[in-house]
C-alpha cells in the first residue's frame, strides 16, 4: 500500500485524506476535487493476486484521469517507475491525446488531455 500511496501522490499529486480501519480491511481515500474521492482498499488477509487481461469482462480493470498537462504527467509516471503500456498518442475518434500505464497493483490507468 505504501508503494501505491506514493504512486498516486507523486504522479497525480493527489491529497491523501484520513484512512478508515474497517477491521478486516482499511480504506485509503484521496481527494479528486469537487467532493469526489478515490478509494483504495487494503485487505488484511492474505489472498492471491489477480491480474486480469486487457479484455477480461465483468471486472473493474481501467480508470481514466483527465489531466491538465499530459507530458508532465507522463514524465512523472516514468520517474515513478510506472509500466507504460501505450506511449502518448492522439486518438482521433475520441479527439484527445492519451497514454496508458499500470499502477503498482496492475490496474490500467489512462491519462488523457482533451483538445
Amino acid at each position: 500500500m505504501k508503494t501505491t500511496e506514493k504512486f498516486y501522490e507523486s504522479v497525480f499529486g493527489l491529497k491523501k485524506l484520513p484512512s478508515v480501519d474497517m477491521g478486516d480491511h482499511e480504506i485509503h481515500y484521496y481527494d479528486l476535487g469537487n467532493g469526489t474521492r478515490l478509494e483504495l482498499i487494503e485487505y488484511k488477509d492474505d489472498q492471491p493476486e489477480m491480474h486480469p487481461e486487457v479484455k477480461t469482462r465483468g471486472i473493474y480493470r481501467h480508470l481514466a484521469f483527465q489531466v491538465d498537462d499530459l507530458e508532465e504527467t507522463y514524465q512523472k509516471a516514468r520517474k515513478a517507475g510506472a509500466m507504460i503500456t501505450c506511449e502518448p498518442a492522439y486518438v482521433p475518434k475520441l479527439r484527445f491525446h492519451n497514454f496508458l500505464m499500470l499502477d503498482p497493483n496492475g490496474v490500467e490507468l489512462e491519462e488523457l488531455k482533451r483538445d
